[in-house]
């Protein structure tokens, strides 16, 4: 026990708009790094990390996700042992990084990796025309976009009760946690404990053994077989179990699905501690404790619609075996932009999860068929629709991109309301299309033959010739332009144009 306690690592933060140093205790709401002072009395606060585990991958992976603005923040990983000496020293050195360089690097957290996650997740909303990529899909929903779209009962529907708060004893919830029941009804906190969800992280004092110990946790509702209604915490977790969960034990395929997910991908038969019943349940990680959490199924209901997008019967099954399911054409409720993701159980929210990027290339299951008892994947094929970036989407073109050949493009719009041209080409592989400003090599293009209106402008900034009505411009020229259109276009023209003195 003690070999393993010296084996493990805590992180030390520097805030570098405050100079504020300290040694990480979790995450706030806001998802700035919560610092403690390196004493004796927080060192239970303090998130320690095993030099081989990958609860260091998961802390950033939450951070990236939540924190604003986090290359406000630098990292240093050092070990937990006699931590009170070691901050006193890192302090020394961080007044001076020049000179202690090579020891700081040794020690500094290099969260690129970390950082390239959160950038991929950003291109794969529908701002990112510019980047290359079709803009239609979203990189995470909103937390008010999933409650819209979730399955979960209703109070309307037949035989769904919330949770009776009243039935709570609220003096022992603040005499024995520190929490005050009325702060969480004011931020819709208790509303989501109500119907069987939980609140966000909360700080809490709970006292132990007669001492008062700061910490966070979400909180949730318990009915209890009396009849009364108990205050659950869910502080958070070192690290997920990827092992097991109560009577399960993961398969290194059911692991798998954890570390990428959160879900694990199927359905379990889980039993109930209260009766010993094996239960068909959905299970999850909570993303925000590492805590494992499971469902019944029955308690879930498999909806028909997601956010106007209509579900197959093959979907809904899918769904019902705990699969991810790719959908497209969801039409988000908060900017009313259609988008496509793949969406699965999730036990935690007892109701939808949403995928994007890389997760929903791993999430497609729906998309592999068994054949000869071997799986293959099915290639998805790019929906062409009747225009692209507001530009109109001809048969010529769709003809060109039949042969897999891209096609110049002028007028699109980006996520600015900027035009620009391109050549475009599908990438059926991708499930997106492909920006190119450079003109690819000849064999590769499908040549659409420009009207007169374009002929000019297409030749000037296509193909590298000039015009001498519009050769001294500076600036791309528009659709059907054969001379200057303003007034800083014709004085540039002019002054090229005029004799210059010879000396």
């Amino acid at each position: 026990m003690e070999q393993r306690k010296k084996e493990q690592d805590v992180l030390v933060v520097k805030d570098e708009q405050t100079g504020e140093i300290g040694v990480v205790a979790g995450l706030k709401r806001d998802g700035t790094p919560n610092m403690r002072a390196a004493k004796p009395e927080h060192e239970r606060e303090f998130l320690r990390f095993d030099r081989h585990g990958d609860v260091l991958d998961n802390f950033f992976s939450n951070f990236f996700r939540q924190c604003k603005d986090p290359k406000r923040f630098s990292f240093y990983r050092v070990t937990a042992e006699g931590i009170e000496n070691v901050l006193t020293v890192m302090k020394e050195m961080l007044k001076k990084p020049d000179e202690y360089k090579e020891v700081l690097d040794a020690h500094r957290v290099d969260t690129t990796k970390y950082e390239q996650q959160a950038e991929q997740m950003r291109q794969e909303t529908p701002d990112a025309a510019e980047k290359g990529q079709e803009p239609d899909s979203e990189s995470q929903s909103t937390e008010t976009e999933r409650q819209q779209a979730q399955p979960q009962q209703t109070p309307a529907e037949e035989g769904y009760k919330p949770i009776d708060d009243s039935r709570l004893d609220r003096a022992e919830v603040a005499e024995r946690w520190g929490i005050d029941l009325a702060a969480l009804e004011q931020s819709g906190d208790l509303e989501r404990m109500r119907n069987y969800g939980k609140s966000r992280l909360i700080d809490c004092n709970p006292e132990i053994g007669g001492i008062r110990v700061a910490m966070q946790a979400r909180l949730s509702l318990r009915e209890n077989s009396d009849g009364t209604v108990s205050l659950v915490p869910h502080p958070i977790r070192r690290a997920p179990n990827y092992d097991e969960y109560l009577n399960v034990k993961f398969t290194a395929e059911d692991r798998d699905n954890l570390k990428k997910t959160g879900n694990l991908g199927r359905v379990a038969e889980v039993v109930d501690p209260a009766t010993g019943e094996l239960l068909p349940s959905f299970i999850s990680i909570d993303r925000v404790t590492n805590e494992t959490v499971s469902v019944p199924v029955r308690d879930i209901n498999i909806p028909q619609e997601v956010l106007s997008a209509a579900l197959d019967d093959k979907q809904q099954a899918a769904l019902a075996r705990g699969e991810g399911v790719y959908v497209e054409g969801m039409t988000s409720k908060n900017n009313g932009k259609v988008f496509n993701a793949t969406i699965q159980i999730n036990a935690d929210r007892r109701g939808l999860d949403f995928h994007f990027g890389e997760r929903k290339e791993a999430q497609r299951q729906e998309r592999t068929q068994t054949t000869g008892g071997e799986k293959q994947e099915q290639p998805r094929k790019l929906r062409i629709g009747s225009t692209l970036l507001q530009r109109p989407v001809t048969d010529e073109i769709k003809k060109g991109w039949e042969q897999n050949k891209w096609v110049y493009m002028e007028g699109l719009i980006d996520r600015k309301g900027k035009p620009f041209n391109a050549y475009v080409r599908p990438n059926h592989e991708r499930g997106k299309y492909d920006f190119s400003r450079k003109r690819p090599e000849e064999g590769q293009i499908h040549e659409i033959k420009p009207d007169n209106a374009s002929r000019t402008q297409v030749a000037v900034n296509s193909e590298g010739k000039t015009d001498e009505a519009t050769k001294h411009v500076g600036e791309p020229l528009q659709r059907g332009q054969a001379a200057p259109v303003n007034e800083e276009q014709q004085r540039r023209q002019q002054n090229a144009n005029r004799p210059r003195m010879k000396m």
